[in-house]
């Protein structure tokens, strides 16, 4: 793809420009879209599989998103996956939160086994 073609938008089958979230929107229709981030473009898209369904503008560009839109045979993820998809987000949260808990416990314990210096 050249740059242009992850810039504009492609025309006759995707929603007008909007403003405001979008992952929650992209991931309610395109539920098995993978986002790629292009930074000196200041542009993200989403593919499923080869295929462009989704692009944002952010940084220097004015904040706005557009998507493809639903296509006719279009079925919700199945909820034995948004469930998993769920459970996932959170297991990878508590293990974020607990390797903050442990890292600013070895801070806390470096501080105070660190004497005090005399003025």
């Amino acid at each position: 793809m050249q740059d242009h073609e992850l810039i504009e938008r492609p025309g006759k089958g995707w929603t007008p420009w909007k403003e405001g979230p979008v992952d929650v929107e992209i991931d309610k229709v395109w539920w098995a879209a993978r986002s790629l981030h292009f930074a000196k473009l200041n542009v993200s898209c989403w593919f499923d599989g080869s295929d462009l369904v989704a692009i944002e503008h952010w940084g220097f560009r004015r904040p706005k998103w557009t998507m493809k839109t639903k296509p006719k045979g279009w079925q919700p993820l199945p909820e034995a996956y948004r469930v998993a998809r769920e459970e996932e987000q959170e297991a990878a949260l508590e293990r974020f939160r607990a390797k903050q808990a442990l890292n600013r416990a070895r801070v806390l314990k470096l501080l105070e086994s660190r004497p005090t210096p005399a003025f």
